[in-house]
């Protein structure tokens, strides 16, 4: 794919007559004197003219040289004559002769610079053999860098094909301050071809985290600000990578990432659901390996564990590919780490295993309640949510429709006196027998937090009895389900739990006598599981309600609320403001009162926490108590009460028609932005209007557009974001067009869709060019407008950080000059010197060109496939022509690790040429 510059003539010869004919030059006598004819020949590009003369003997002439557009005059010989300007004059003629004149194609000179991203770095030992190897294999040999930054490099496992040889490039090893909370990020080109793995290692080497592929992104976060070590390892294959240390917490990361080790999960159980074909019976295989089936059945997900103490022969068995590392030893801080990190190794075996479909951690969830002492005082937050008001339209009691509430938690003391009447027969899915009683999470006598009985009380205590409290429903029953104990309890139980409660196939062997109508879920823990968000959508998909406690670490919003089927509610204080522990996001619904024990800002002697009951066991035994408690585990059981009201009064109420009220905002009262916003939802729930919307609004509600997420921020390092637009109200919708606006007029965001239906509803991928941008913070947004309703605006947001000379760099990079067919006619390595790459073509024929640049780090003879550095001119997103007809100077632009988005942002255009994944360098 080269194609020569320089001096190209392409001959071709005009034979012109002389006086005497035949084609060449001829001499003839007239009076005595001689005539000599003198002829010429020209090349492709120009003419020489007239094309024939006779001349007398001894005199002189002259011929007029032209060049074509393009074209100059190479050189013009023959009959002893000279050039001056245009015109050719001969020597004097004493015989026939020819003057020739070449002509060749204009060239010129192209120079430019190309400046490295801000905060791009680059791994001191990738596969570039034009590049030297700085080792980083160890924590001693550590590369320093500063965040925020983007690194990109390259790793290769042992025996795999790379300049490193057998022994490979295994691990890339930064040093690095961080601050609590500062998201590490590791992006992977290719998840299938190799598996990466993301380690956090302390100050003294000691691993405190790791997260592991294959993944296309893996994520880690310091717990406290400090020096640390982040490691990059190659498990199989070999692969570039960008690695990210942005000071932006992203909660939309959160909502996706991956296993950690520092997750809270059982070391050595794991949750597998089979292939529902049967062809393959991946648990006898298990069996054989030494793995134990605990729970479930193949028809659904079952728990195998890991005998302990045989974790490792287990890993060997399941997997071929693993072998401990070569290059460093992985130390951890507790055995209980190291115990994890085993389990996710068998995870990722098991994965590869025929017939398995999903395999996940059984994560550990935690009551989401913010535990103190009992207090007795006044129920504030029902007057918040004008409950009394909506009482006057139902208790949810008779005549209304009978609804039932399943309380999934620590289980519910059933001889509670403000809770008679209320119970129906449960399970306790720890203690695997037939009842929800709670018998307290502590063995120490008054340590119990009876949460799942505060959770109970809150949403249906028995009420207009003269004793206690009143519950948000006064006609719902409690079906008490124990899926939590001492230190809270599994994913697997609670699963187990939510199958109960529905209805479905379970551990238990039993379902109860009617299924619920709402399941309250006042916990959270665990990552995204598809498998799980697919479960979740078929419990909504029956028509019963899951509401949720988004979180109590004011971060993004736990699982399982954060699951799109489920209805995530914060917390709000006395004073309807969100409260600083309530967990936010894109996939927050609503909030409501959830307290802050803290202050009384109601003025009633008593902190403003939530009132419900308890069960005292100071005395040895249980008996009947009250308690202020906070959190949104409190927040979840008034919203599952109000929804309980609606339900009852309306037993035909779907989740999906009360969601189609709620975006229409008749559920609940705004709280910040108008509508929805990542702080507070759709806002506080109001059960007053709740029940009016049920009751009165009878016929479909007109359509709904919402975004999610409905911001967007890109950060510092982040290039490509996603969002998704659903219809949510009643009848059809009918998406005209999505656009990407700048509030400064730079076009510096486009919008592409990603997986989208004729009706423009589905999901859309959003990029940022920084390519051009100063240093500073840059606000746009996405318009979609659609046939019949307002335009929805999504805010975006953008970060881009000043250049630092003296850091900034992506290594060694090839600059390319392309034709118009998307070919390389020429090319350069270039290193960075004084801060930029400066880059110089010669001989470059007049003509439509391109430039492009980027690294080759892992030595494919590509650049610009994924993973790689890339830039072109005059920006990535444009990536235009120019016009050479003259020398060109001041073809400035950037390059950079753009998190992955380089071949994207380059257009078809490229990636054809370069066969589908960059473009070849010659």
């Amino acid at each position: 794919m080269k194609q020569w510059l320089g001096r190209i003539a392409l001959l071709v010869v005009f034979a012109i007559a002389g006086c005497g004919g035949g084609g060449g030059s001829s001499d003839s006598v007239s009076a005595g004197v001689s005539i000599h004819t003198v002829s010429t020949i020209a090349t492709s590009g120009g003419s020489i003219l007239p094309a024939t003369q006779t001349v007398e003997e001894g005199d002189r002439t002259t011929f007029e040289v032209t060049a074509e557009a393009g074209y100059s005059v190479d050189q013009v010989v023959g009959c002893g004559g000279t050039l001056i300007g245009g015109t050719y004059t001969t020597g004097a003629i004493t015989r026939a002769c020819t003057v020739e004149a070449s002509f060749l194609p204009n060239t010129y000179t192209v120079t430019g610079s190309i400046g490295p991203d801000a905060l791009n770095r680059i791994d001191g030992d990738t596969n570039d053999p034009a590049t030297p190897v700085i080792d980083n294999n160890s924590p001693e040999e550590a590369q320093w860098v500063l965040a925020p930054a983007l690194i990109g490099g390259f790793v290769a496992a042992p025996g795999t094909n790379s300049r490193f040889g057998a022994a490979g490039d295994e691990f890339d090893i930064y040093g690095v301050e961080l601050q609590a909370g500062q998201p590490i990020v590791l992006d992977v080109p290719d998840p299938s071809g190799a598996e990466l793995d993301l380690y956090l290692l302390d100050a003294g080497g000691i691993v405190v985290d790791a997260a592991l592929g294959p993944a296309t992104s893996l994520s880690l976060a310091a717990d406290s600000a400090g020096t640390y070590f982040v490691a990059v390892g190659a498990h199989v294959g070999s692969s570039n990578y960008s690695l990210r240390l942005d000071s932006t917490h992203s909660l939309a990361l959160e909502s996706q990432r991956a296993v950690r080790v520092s997750d809270d999960f059982v070391p050595g159980e794991v949750i597998v659901r089979t292939r529902p074909d049967g062809t393959d019976l991946p648990e006898v295989a298990a069996q054989n390996m030494g793995l134990l089936t605990v729970a479930g059945h193949p028809a659904r997900e079952q728990l195998w564990r890991i005998p302990e103490g045989q974790s490792r022969q287990v890993i060997e068995a399941l997997s071929t590919s693993w072998t401990p590392s070569t290059r460093i030893s992985l130390s951890w801080a507790n055995p209980s780490l190291e115990a994890r990190y085993d389990t996710l190794r068998a995870i990722k075996a098991l994965s590869q295993m025929p017939g398995t479909e999903t395999v996940s951690p059984n994560h550990i969830v935690r009551p989401a309640r913010l535990p103190n002492d009992p207090w007795h005082g006044l129920q504030w937050s029902h007057g918040n949510i004008d409950l009394p008001l909506a009482w006057d339209i139902s208790t949810g009691e008779s005549p209304d429709a009978e609804t039932i509430m399943a309380v999934i938690d620590t289980g519910v003391f059933l001889n509670h006196e403000d809770l008679q009447g209320k119970l129906l027969p449960g399970y306790d899915f720890i203690r695997m027998q037939p009842t929800g009683d709670d018998p307290g999470s502590s063995p120490m006598l008054g340590a119990s937090s009876w949460h799942g009985t505060h959770v109970a009380g809150i949403a249906a205590a028995t009420s207009n009895n003269s004793v206690g409290i009143a519950g948000v429903s006064w006609g719902a029953h409690i079906l008490p389900i124990r899926a939590l104990g001492d230190g809270g309890g599994t994913v697997y139980d609670v699963l187990q739990g939510i199958r109960y409660a529905a209805g479905l196939p379970n551990d238990s062997g039993t379902v109860p006598a009617r299924r619920a109508d709402v399941i309250n879920l006042s916990l959270g823990g665990g990552s995204f599981s598809q498998s799980e968000a697919d479960f979740f959508q078929s419990i909504r998909d029956q028509g019963i309600f899951v509401v949720a406690a988004s979180g109590n670490s004011g971060g993004a919003v736990n699982f399982p609320a954060a699951y799109d089927a489920v209805f995530a509610v914060g917390a709000t204080d006395a004073v309807n403001a969100k409260t600083g522990y309530s967990s936010f996001g894109n996939q927050l619904a609503f909030v409501a009162p959830g307290g802050d024990m803290r202050v009384d800002r109601t003025g009633d002697g008593y902190p403003d926490g939530i009132l419900s009951t308890v069960a005292d066991d100071t005395s040895g035994s249980r008996t009947s108590g009250y308690a202020f408690g906070e959190g949104t585990s409190m927040a979840a059981p008034i919203a599952s009460g109000v929804v309980a009201l609606a339900a009852s009064v309306d037993p035909a109420l779907t989740p999906d028609r009360f969601e189609q009220l709620l975006v229409s905002g008749l559920l609940t009262n705004d709280l910040g932005p108008e509508g929805w916003d990542p702080e507070t939802g759709w806002g506080q729930i109001n059960a007053l209007g709740t029940l009016r919307a049920v009751t009165e609004t009878n016929s479909d509600l007109d359509p709904a557009l919402t975004a999610s997420p409905g911001q967007l921020d890109f950060g510092l390092t982040e290039d490509v974001l996603e969002f998704s637009l659903r219809s949510v109200g009643g009848g059809s919708l009918q998406v005209t067009q999505v656009t990407a606006n700048t509030s400064d007029g730079l076009d510096w965001l486009l919008v592409t869709p990603k997986s989208v239906g004729a009706d423009g509803l589905g999901s859309y991928t959003l990029m940022a060019d920084r390519n051009g941008l100063a240093h500073g913070t840059f606000e746009g947004s996405i318009e979609v407008r659609t046939e019949s309703l307002a335009d929805l605006v999504i805010p975006v947001s953008l970060r881009v950080a000043a250049p630092d000379l003296a850091l900034d760099t992506v290594g060694r990079i090839y600059i390319l000059l392309l034709d118009t067919d998307g070919q390389a006619i020429a090319s350069q390595g270039v290193d960075l010197e004084d801060g930029v790459y400066s880059y110089r073509f010669d001989d470059v024929l007049a003509g439509e060109y391109r430039i492009v640049a980027g690294t080759d780090m892992n030595n494919d003879g590509f650049i610009c496939d994924a993973g790689e550095a890339c830039g072109a001119f005059p920006t990535l997103s444009l990536f235009e022509s120019v016009t050479i007809d003259r020398d060109r100077s001041g073809l400035d632009f950037s390059a950079g690790f753009r998190a992955l988005a380089s071949t994207t942002a380059l257009g078809s255009e490229l990636t054809d040429a370069g066969g589908g994944d960059g473009i070849a360098r010659p």
